[in-house]
């Protein structure tokens, strides 16, 4: 046990930290991914109306998060697997 009464078998942040991590990583990720895109050449299209644009990058991103989501974590549930996208 550490000297604040923990059982040094627990992790540091709870139950949720490598959830926690996994999302400020893929955050990380997404971010360097989209900062690249800012300086090429887009192609845009439309999900339901003109009013609603999707980019490719858009695209890659999403794709991103959901694999690597699934990758990471293939016991739990992910209601975005069910979701179609454009």
């Amino acid at each position: 046990m550490k000297p604040n009464g923990e059982d040094e078998e627990a992790p540091a942040g709870g139950p949720w930290e490598e959830c926690f991590e996994a999302a400020v990583q893929l955050a990380l990720r997404a971010g360097q991914i989209i900062r690249k895109a800012l300086s090429e050449e887009k192609r845009v299209s439309t999900k339901t109306s003109a009013a609603d644009l999707v980019t490719e990058t858009d695209h890659l991103v999403e794709g991103l998060i959901i694999s690597e989501l699934q990758k990471r974590f293939p016991s739990h549930r992910h209601p975005f697997s069910l979701v179609r996208t454009c």
